[in-house]
């Protein structure tokens, strides 16, 4: 049984009263100590965060300000919001022009189109993650060329803007394309030495070898009662020898321009091309083609040429016993594929690796048909052959449209 609170004497009950105090206001002051220490605290993180927030702004908006690829923000109605320094160079506009402009303004109508579709599919969740090729329109009327990367920026689940970033290639396109037409011009002198030098050997040269080889011919017939056995020997070794020039000569000249390419078009000089290969190789080459509407001339030689350099790599690597080479019309271009069951190679990463693999031969086949306007594809696995798929306009490809 618990004694009543009143037993207890008064000054015990009062020191006792005063110690509880004491324990409860230590304790107090010790929570509020330990309150005021993690404010402290909490208040220091929260300075730092925002020092640290600060900071970053400050170096995302230099960053945005002055790199060098041009990036702007417009909205879902493609009016700019914000544009970095880099625009002003790439457009001709200053910054402040910029904002409120619709995008619609620097786009001709192809530019147009291929903005609405990068557009759609960045609306639809489609990942564009590579760069691809667009035109602006400068304030002073000329045009910039660009590698654009555009991303969709979502807020709260909801589209919001886009963000996009784009490269200036104007004055490497130029480079390029100052390359490209130096490269078709030494292309277009070599074919023209190649058509020269086969004129030469085809209507003088050979004709010279085979009127000696005549000349031979009649001196053995005429010497054949008084010459010795010996030296009539000696005039039939040499009228062979004559004639195997006169057919290599013949050969040389066909191979440099054959006429045949000139004369009747491209799919009689891929047939005789054919046929070339095996008589000299033994390799069974077959020759199928579409209905192929006339193609100008700088494509039929490009895809002559091509051909001539897959059936010669067939001929000296591949230890291959069939070859094919398929002629197929697709809408407005035609494809061409050269197919072998060889012994077929390890491919590069990269078609430009082929240069410093030494296979200078692929390397060229892909300069020829870019200038063109086509692309070449080239398929091959050790043991199962090589392919090599070219496809190039009909119609000649120009410059301003690339």
């Amino acid at each position: 049984m618990l004694l009543h609170p009143f037993l207890i004497p008064s000054h015990f009950r009062a020191a006792l009263l005063e110690s509880f105090a004491c324990l409860v206001i230590s304790a107090l002051i010790i929570m509020l100590i330990q309150t005021r220490h993690e404010y402290k605290q909490r208040q220091e993180m929260l300075e730092k965060a925002v020092e640290d927030l600060e900071l970053s702004r400050r170096n995302y908006e230099e960053l945005f300000t002055n790199t060098s690829d041009a990036v702007w923000v417009h909205d879902m109605e493609s009016n700019i919001t914000l544009a970095n320094k880099a625009c002003e160079k790439l457009t001709g506009y200053p910054v402040p022009e910029l904002i409120g402009k619709n995008v619609s303004q620097f786009l001709a109508p192809e530019a147009l189109a291929l903005f609405r579709q990068a557009k759609e599919r960045l609306l639809r969740g489609e990942a564009m993650e590579q760069r691809y090729e667009q035109q602006l329109n400068r304030k002073d009327g000329s045009k910039a060329i660009t590698h654009l990367a555009t991303r969709l920026i979502v807020s709260d689940g909801k589209p919001q803007a886009f963000q996009n970033i784009a490269r200036d290639i104007t004055e490497e396109r130029k480079l390029q394309d100052n390359l490209r037409f130096y490269l078709r011009e030494c292309l277009r002198a070599q074919e023209e030495e190649r058509k020269r030098l086969a004129c030469e050997l085809h209507d003088d040269i050979s004709q010279l070898v085979l009127l000696l080889s005549r000349r031979i011919d009649n001196l053995a017939s005429e010497g054949s009662n008084y010459l010795p056995q010996e030296l009539r020997n000696e005039f039939e070794k040499l009228y062979e020898l004559s004639q195997q020039a006169y057919e290599g000569i013949k050969r040389y000249a066909q191979a440099l321009r054959p006429r045949i390419l000139d004369d009747l078009g491209l799919v009689p000089a891929l047939e005789w091309l054919a046929q070339e290969i095996t008589k000299l190789a033994g390799i069974k080459v077959q020759v199928k083609t579409d209905t192929v509407p006339p193609l100008p001339p700088e494509t039929q030689l490009v895809l002559f040429r091509i051909a001539q350099e897959a059936l010669n790599n067939i001929h000296r690597h591949s230890e291959a016993s069939e070859a094919n080479i398929t002629l197929e019309y697709q809408e407005d271009a035609v494809r061409m594929t050269i197919s072998d069951n060889g012994k077929g190679f390890e491919l590069p990463q990269q078609l430009s690796d082929f240069a410093a693999q030494g296979k200078l031969g692929l390397t060229g086949m892909a300069e020829r048909i870019q200038l063109v306007g086509g692309e070449i594809e080239i398929t091959s696995q050790i043991g199962k052959g090589t392919k090599i798929i070219v496809k190039a306009p009909t119609k000649l490809y120009n410059e301003s449209n690339s």
